[in-house]
């Protein structure tokens, strides 16, 4: 049975996948979002994390919730409180959201129908659990190095006072807009019990998770792909950048959010 990483019981997947994305946006941004992410690098980091700090059932269904109420919500409260907390928390998930709305499809669609071994060889069954983990493994060999990974285990320590305004986000908007009824001490103790493992490296020589032969593949709206996770890495940081921005005017000029710019959900489904 492949090694799964836990989260005080929870399946984590794509923990460091996620964190090597968001990380990488931070070389290239703009001065305005550089600045809150350095106010509170420790909120961004715990929002690069997303939803998936929690019980599976409310990280489907804040994956499933309309985008639009998400983050426009979100950013008019963040208008009216000034929290540059709560802002750099956002920037944190609209990073993860940016990486979701592709990297998710590409895992449910290998879940349904299999990964490849490599070389030609035949698909093999495994579960969208096995499929994350194995390109958590990719991320650390060939992106992050075993070195930063260790430090990522050993340095994921949120403020306190971080803790406690991401705590109120989601008690006051989060929660709600999503349909999680979590009590103010469950959200607080899921967003401070981040304790991921190493991921054991099986399979990553027969199994071809990230794609890297280019089978095809289809998205939620059965469009065909041939792209990698490598690719996806790649090509959708200028998607998350487009989205900080809008995402960072909405929380300064209570502009109201681009829908179109919004309009797949977590899942890659449009709503």
């Amino acid at each position: 049975m492949p090694h799964r990483k836990l989260l005080r019981g929870i399946i984590m997947p794509r923990h460091f996948a996620h964190y090597y994305f968001s990380k990488k946006l931070t070389e290239n941004m703009s001065y305005a979002l550089s600045a809150v992410i350095k106010l509170y690098p420790d909120a961004y980091l715990l929002g690069s994390l997303g939803a998936d700090l929690f019980p599976s059932e409310h990280k489907d269904r804040l994956d499933a919730a309309d985008p639009v109420q998400i983050f426009g919500v979100s950013a008019r409260h963040i208008f009216m409180n000034g929290s540059k907390c709560q802002l750099s928390y956002m920037l944190g998930l609209v990073s993860h959201y940016a990486l979701d709305r592709v990297a998710n499809p590409f895992v449910n669609y290998f879940a349904a129908n299999g990964v490849a071994q490599y070389y030609g060889g035949k698909a093999e069954t495994v579960s969208r659990e096995e499929i994350e983990i194995g390109i958590d493994r990719h991320v650390i060999r060939d992106y992050l190095g075993m070195e930063e990974a260790l430090k990522i285990v050993g340095g994921l320590k949120t403020r306190a006072l971080v803790l406690k305004e991401i705590t109120e986000l989601y008690t006051d908007v989060l929660n709600d807009l999503s349909d999680i009824y979590l009590s103010t001490h469950k959200t607080r103790a899921l967003l401070e019990g981040v304790s991921p493992d190493i991921p054991l490296a099986e399979g990553m020589g027969r199994l071809d998770y990230m794609n890297r032969e280019n089978h095809d593949w289809r998205d939620a709206k059965k469009k065909k792909f041939k792209l990698s996770m490598d690719d996806i890495l790649e090509n959708e940081q200028a998607v998350a950048y487009d989205l900080l921005e809008e995402f960072m005017a909405m929380a300064r000029s209570n502009k109201d959010p681009d829908v179109e710019k919004f309009s797949l959900n977590g899942l890659g489904e449009r709503v």
